[in-house]
């Protein structure tokens, strides 16, 4: 029989230590096959220190959380897209290994874009390593690739296409 899908709740402060722990636990597995070891560690002490988590929050982020059996298996960062209002940004989709190909990341998808359809938004956006076999995911959860960027960040390039999804 199927594990029920996750429940999907709204993160708060409290849950920040939370975040920063899966980030840790999943980031490590996920990139180290196609980033260099030295930029998954910049980026996780820029992007997912406690302290940072909390000024993302505070500058608008929304973050979720996926629970499964009371036990956090992911979570989502999104916020509307500064240059266009009617786009929300998935800026974090985050998902661990054990829980991948489960309906999660689908629960956290969907979660999203029911937010952003509530705040009458007409599609959703997500950037992505080129190189990462989630493109394939994310291409079927109904995303296109519209654009391919490369973003300078502290020395490194993060190679990534824009995707996004119509609502």
């Amino acid at each position: 029989m199927r594990k029920p899908l996750p429940s999907i709740v709204a993160a708060t402060d409290a849950d920040v230590a939370t975040i920063h722990r899966l980030a840790h636990a999943i980031w490590w597995p996920t990139y180290r096959d196609y980033i260099p070891h030295a930029q998954i560690a910049l980026m996780l002490a820029n992007q997912y220190t406690e302290e940072a988590l909390h000024a993302q929050m505070e500058a608008g982020q929304h973050f979720s959380l996926a629970l499964h059996d009371g036990q956090t298996v992911g979570f989502a960062g999104f916020r509307p897209k500064p240059a266009d209002p009617l786009v929300m940004r998935i800026e974090k989709l985050y998902v661990l290994a054990s829980e991948q190909g489960k309906g999660t990341g689908k629960r956290l998808i969907g979660h999203v874009a029911e937010a952003a359809m509530a705040l009458g938004m007409h599609s959703l956006e997500l950037n992505v390593n080129r190189d990462n076999p989630a493109v394939t995911y994310y291409r079927h959860q109904g995303f296109v690739i519209t654009e391919t960027v490369d973003i300078p960040y502290h020395g490194y390039v993060l190679n990534d296409f824009v995707m996004q999804k119509s609502l």
